[in-house]
């Protein structure tokens, strides 16, 4: 029950989602208007707006005007649904399951958004940093410190790599890195590791494979959403490991 009820929840989250993704760098209501094609403006009707189902149904077309929907909706549904999933198998029902949930598609909107448009917006992260660090410290008091020196360390490190480097981290990456670690606390190591091995290895296979240049910019966003996601399922698992390796 809780797992398919977490991975319906997370294709309906998703559909949600897709919404915040477009809408959002464009300053526009997510609520009004409602739902509808961004070719012809016809409102989707709501036997149209099932997620994955309604496009599969479709063929990836407006039922309307018959212009092509992209593949990422259904895309970043089918991710929610899985990430919402994997948080239940991590967390069970305890409650910090909703925290992983509201983390994950906080994560998702950031790394579609940066993809987009190279940006990682203000009103995205540093309300949802807030909440993270709040909602950590109610569920488990006692580590209140943890969370506060794990965001502000991460976010530092971060910062200290955009003076260094200017143009290769923005500060949309450092603040980022704080929601990071207000979530993750110690776990934020794992997180951080991950996300520069993933876009060390990346940007060398596109480099080493001359789809870009020295002189493009990758956004490194994405990178540390999938570390976040790993540092919160496995991270503890690795700290651990990493300890017993080095006692």
């Amino acid at each position: 029950l809780l797992y398919s009820g977490s991975f319906l929840l997370g294709l309906v989250i998703g559909s949600f989602l897709n919404v915040v993704i477009h809408r959002v760098p464009l300053r526009q209501s997510l609520v009004r208007p409602g739902s509808h094609c961004p070719h012809c403006a016809h409102s989707i009707r709501w036997y149209d707006n099932i997620p994955v189902l309604s496009w599969l149904i479709l063929r990836g077309r407006c039922r309307d005007c018959g212009a092509q929907i992209g593949i990422r909706y259904p895309l970043v549904e089918v991710l929610t649904a899985a990430l919402f999933t994997l948080g239940a198998l991590a967390a069970g029902w305890e409650l910090r399951l909703l925290l992983l949930w509201g983390f994950f598609a906080v994560l998702v909107v950031v790394t579609f958004i940066d993809i987009d448009h190279m940006l990682i917006l203000n009103r995205v992260v540093i309300p949802a940093g807030a909440l993270g660090l709040a909602a950590s410290i109610a569920l488990v008091p006692s580590r209140w410190w943890e969370y506060l020196i794990s965001g502000c360390g991460a976010a530092l490190f971060l910062f200290l790599i955009a003076l260094l480097w200017p143009g290769g981290m923005g500060l949309g990456d450092v603040k980022l890195a704080l929601l990071l670690g207000f979530v993750l606390g110690a776990k934020v190591i794992v997180a951080m590791f991950a996300a520069f091995l993933l876009g060390g290895v990346v940007g060398i296979s596109l480099l080493a494979g001359g789809r870009r240049s020295r002189k493009d910019k990758i956004p490194f966003g994405p990178f540390l959403a999938l570390g976040g996601i790993i540092g919160s399922l496995v991270g503890e698992q690795v700290l651990t490991w990493y300890m017993g390796f080095i006692g």
